[in-house]
């Protein structure tokens, strides 16, 4: 009785929303169609519509793939809807083959269950309708990784909190933590959103499990219905975007209504950028390897070892998948070394978002950046550590400890370097730096070829590669160092 009694209950909210979206000028129409163009109803313009995709010049690059589109249709009124709820924390696209193994049955024996045509046969979504010039973005500022998106991110939601108005006044739309949650909040809203799009969530390489994405899935969609509704466009940032095992899909069915993506990566060249996303990843197991878990990699191991990998998560990578998918409008590539600031940039250029350009040039400025640090010598005081040369006072699991060892062997270091005694390193084979210098000129000139000629061509940059190489690149032989007794009496470097 209580069932039947709220199925009548709901079907009566239903009609009741679909008179009161009909009288005000909505339609009901799929995520994919364009609904009934003979309608009538009122069709409110954005207030500013964003930019066109620029010329190509020293700081952006507009790409434009070629190929066939990938589609990423997720939703379509009566049919099966792979990513809507069918209990709690369980999708539709789980509970389907279920059925199948479980009943023995075929797909469209098992969509006929009373259960999954209740909950998982896409109903109509209720929404405005705008003429195809009028229709508002999804801005994603897709990182990568080590390209100052710590500090935009700090930007947006240290302006926001100090005034919610500010990127309205823009016509733009950022997420709060209550809009988009999950588990990152500050200024790590946005990334709640890829990683709730990877498959299989943390057993795809996310950091959310199913649990932790089941309050987006709830409140996401009420603040982008009401976000579309009104021409507004909603802008996320989150270097998190640059993860390969994304499902596009997905994301798109979590941004519907909106039926359009605007991208930007910021790019920064191969030889800055590898060693700076080691040192990020690293930052994040440093404590485990003092521990004793797992083995602590030389940055030329981790690159002889992943180099093709990360290089889908470099800039040119990213913009070269997100161009490929239908519902992406347009990939920009910003050139990181042409735009003394990026945030400025970004704002004032490539947004031209007024208002918050006026408060970026009256001073307002990010809380914080992720500025990484080189972990040579903390792999060298866990690998002292293993050989019992550090005192028992020093627990190395502990951050602090570590960093003292880690400073105080660098201080011995140093002083057998100032004697004229170089430590022995490990650098990267020549076929590996070929590759990757080879990538960096092919990369430049194809995306800023007025700049690369300015910076001296094939020259400068084999000249800005072999400083990085020498500077960057080499990883301290430990092997060696204790074989030969380099650092030797150990005793007086910890005191």
């Amino acid at each position: 009785m209580t069932t039947r009694l709220q199925c009548l209950v709901a079907a009566a909210v239903v009609l009741h929303a679909y008179h009161r979206l009909s009288d005000d000028g909505f339609i009901l129409r799929s995520f994919r169609g364009r609904g009934d163009s003979s309608s009538k109803g009122k069709r409110v313009a954005a207030r500013k519509r964003p930019r066109p995709p620029v010329a190509n010049s020293t700081t952006t690059y507009s790409l434009v793939a070629t190929g066939e589109k990938v589609g990423t249709g997720a939703y379509t009124v009566g049919e099966f809807c792979p990513y809507c709820t069918f209990i709690g924390e369980f999708l539709c696209e789980d509970r389907l083959p279920f059925m199948m193994s479980r009943y023995k049955l075929n797909r469209e024996e098992a969509l006929k269950d009373a259960t999954m045509r209740e909950r998982c046969i896409a109903p109509p979504m209720p929404h405005k309708v705008y003429e195809d010039s009028e229709e508002p973005y999804v801005i994603l500022h897709a990182g990568p990784h080590k390209t100052g998106t710590t500090a935009l991110q700090a930007f947006i939601y240290d302006s926001k909190f100090a005034n919610d108005t500010l990127f309205q006044l823009d016509n733009l739309r950022v997420p709060s933590f209550e809009e988009l949650p999950g588990g990152f909040g500050k200024e790590g809203v946005g990334l709640n959103l890829p990683h709730c799009s990877i498959r299989h969530y943390k057993d795809g390489g996310g950091q959310l499990n199913r649990g932790q994405c089941d309050p987006m899935r709830k409140a996401f969609p009420k603040f982008l219905r009401e976000s579309y509704n009104n021409s507004q466009n909603v802008l996320i940032v989150a270097e998190d975007f640059d993860q390969v095992g994304i499902d596009m899909k997905r994301m798109r069915f979590f941004l519907q209504p909106y039926k359009k993506i605007k991208v930007a990566v910021t790019y920064r060249r191969l030889h800055d950028w590898l060693p700076s996303f080691y040192n990020q990843i690293i930052d994040h197991y440093t404590e485990l390897y003092a521990k004793g878990i797992g083995h602590f990699p030389s940055y030329v191991e981790w690159l002889e070892k992943n180099l093709d990998k990360f290089l889908q998560m470099h800039s040119t990578g990213v913009a070269d998948r997100f161009s490929r998918y239908d519902v992406v409008e347009s990939v920009e590539i910003l050139n990181v070394h042409a735009i003394p600031n990026l945030i400025e940039h970004y704002f004032c250029n490539h947004l031209e978002a007024e208002n918050v350009c006026r408060a970026i040039k009256e001073g307002a400025k990010p809380s914080k950046s992720n500025v990484g640090t080189e972990h040579e010598y903390e792999r060298l005081a866990i690998e002292a550590g293993k050989r019992g040369e550090v005192p028992e006072k020093y627990k190395l699991q502990k951050p602090q400890h570590l960093d003292r060892a880690a400073r105080q062997l660098q201080a011995r270091a140093e002083e057998v370097e100032a004697r004229g005694e170089a430590l022995p390193r490990i650098c990267p084979s020549d076929a590996l730096l070929d590759k990757i210098l080879a990538k960096q000129m092919e990369q430049e000139r194809q995306y800023f070829p007025e700049w690369y000629a300015a910076q001296g061509g094939d020259a400068g940059l084999r000249g800005a590669f072999d400083k990085a190489v020498k500077k960057k690149f080499c990883s301290l032989d430990i092997e060696k160092i204790f074989e030969r007794g380099l650092l030797e009496p150990m005793s007086t470097v910890f005191g």
